[in-house]
């Protein structure tokens, strides 16, 4: 399952903060390399109170429209060719932009981990949506368009895949970007030893067998320069030190995915956006 061929929209979650605006800027150049329209997506949470008194004023429904208006205007001051639309939604927020993920070529979401409440509530609302979404969600802690990194595949297993979404993905990614590919073989300490004692499998190096599932992709994309290196991450911090300087991270979610701490990890400390790929 390719999924960056989607027909849908690059939607991005609108809550106001600054980093919703950062998500902004990443998705603006998503929707213009994806040749894609952005939808601005503001969720206002359901009160135990649903009617509105006459003559009161709309606080929650002025703040959605402010908070619209200002990523409406700093997306068409990035890209006045991109189509952008802006809707309020009502509901749970983790229900909603699980439901716009379905119909979303991809859904950008703003995070932080600034101040312990918010970063609680934004980390269960991304968590919940990235589980459900069945197309990739990126989220932006921070985003910085200057930068000229590679593009890292966070690959959690090293088996031959002529469908691997999540080196498809990043490539895709790379070519948006006119930027490199960097593979990171993510490994337990176990399973290193265990390779290590066991051999290599069906006769092939553990580097024999990932340049074999990255080169359907790089006859793709000849002009994509390609590096893979190996890496103990169980708690995610060498990926988290590699995003310092990447413009992106790959990784997968469900099947071939790197493991749930070290997603977590990376989805907490990343110094550049994460892209999180569903498998079929």
């Amino acid at each position: 399952m390719n999924t960056s061929h989607s027909t849908g929209p690059v939607t991005v979650g609108i809550d106001g903060s600054e980093t919703a605006l950062d998500a902004v800027r990443f998705a603006v150049q998503e929707a213009r390399g994806r040749g894609r329209s952005l939808r601005l997506v503001h969720v206002i949470g359901r009160h135990t109170k649903l009617e509105t008194v006459y003559g009161a004023p709309d606080v929650d429904g002025d703040y959605a429209r402010a908070a619209l208006s200002r990523a409406a205007d700093l997306a068409a001051a990035i890209d006045p060719a991109i189509t952008v639309e802006s809707v309020v939604l009502h509901g749970r927020p983790e229900s909603v932009m699980t439901a716009e993920a379905g119909s979303a070529s991809l859904l950008v979401l703003g995070t932080t981990t600034e101040g312990a409440v918010a970063a609680w509530v934004l980390g269960s609302m991304v968590g919940a949506v990235v589980e459900a979404s069945p197309h990739p969600v990126a989220i932006v802690r921070h985003f910085d368009a200057e930068r000229h990194g590679p593009v890292v595949a966070a690959l959690g297993d090293v088996d031959v895949s002529a469908t691997d979404v999540v080196v498809a993905e990043a490539f895709c990614e790379a070519s948006i970007r006119e930027a490199g590919v960097l593979a990171v073989h993510t490994q337990s300490v176990a399973s290193i030893l265990t390779a290590a004692l066991s051999g290599p499998s069906e006769g092939l190096h553990p580097e024999s067998a990932m340049d074999v599932r990255l080169e359907p992709f790089g006859a793709d994309y000849p002009d994509i320069r390609v590096a893979s290196v190996y890496a103990e991450a169980d708690s995610g911090s060498e990926l988290v030190a590699m995003s310092e300087t990447a413009q992106l991270m790959v990784v997968g979610h469900e099947r071939d995915r790197v493991s749930g701490r070290t997603l977590t990890a990376v989805l907490r400390h990343a110094h550049c956006p994460v892209l999180v790929v569903p498998h079929a």
